[in-house]
């Protein structure tokens, strides 16, 4: 890689991606902090349940077999949680590999999902009929995904659904924000700062299809 070529890539991770770090980080500790509360409502009822039987009361079996579930439930959702983090954190380790953009982009969306869900919106990935290998580094196309994907957010009404479809035509990988209702022309001047250095870091370009409502994210 030419020092030119990484010095583009230094300046936009020195600024919109410092941001796209601390808001994924802020969104996985808030999760985090939901799972550790839910886990100990599920203790207290234990230890009433306990309390309950050393004074001689009967421990309903019902109670006692749903707070474990939830235990079981909330231990599986961190760990989901802290398996997204990992990858989410390595991605920073290289500036330039081959990348599976269906998984890439469901890491995403994941990421996304509770600024989604306060949204009222849901996300899905489409799965491609084959792979589609994206080569160049995986954490400025995830902050810039990350930016379309705040962009739909504020764009689309609540009870939608964003649908992301990675493709593979003859001009190059594509990636298709499906479902903006509220897209048009003049996106570009509602784009949240610091896409445009993105895309010049990536040499990709990103168009509106208002009869489609997809945003086009062209990658090669």
């Amino acid at each position: 890689m030419r020092n030119s070529d990484m010095n583009i890539q230094y300046d936009a991770i020195g600024g919109a991606g410092l941001r796209f770090f601390g808001k994924v980080s802020a969104s996985i500790a808030h999760e985090l902090k939901n799972v550790l509360a839910i886990i100990n409502e599920n203790a207290g009822l234990l230890e009433d349940l306990s309390f309950a039987a050393q004074r001689g009361s009967a421990i309903d079996p019902e109670r006692l077999n749903r707070a474990c579930r939830q235990f079981t439930k909330q231990i599986n959702r961190a760990d989901g949680i802290m398996k997204n983090m990992s990858r989410f954190a390595h991605s920073v380790d290289h500036f330039a590999s081959q990348v599976d953009l269906h998984e890439l982009a469901g890491l995403v969306a994941n990421l996304a999902g509770r600024l989604a869900a306060m949204k009222k919106l849901a996300i899905e990935v489409e799965q491609p009929n084959a792979p589609v290998v994206f080569s160049g580094n995986p954490f400025l196309l995830q902050n810039l995904i990350w930016l379309c994907l705040e962009f739909a957010f504020g764009a689309t009404g609540a009870g939608g659904t964003l649908l992301l479809t990675p493709g593979k035509d003859n001009t190059g990988i594509t990636l298709r924000i499906g479902g903006i209702d509220g897209l048009d022309d003049n996106f570009a001047g509602r784009m949240p700062a610091g896409h445009e250095a993105l895309l010049a870091a990536l040499g990709a370009k990103l168009s509106a299809d208002t009869t489609t409502n997809e945003l086009i994210l062209q990658l090669i």
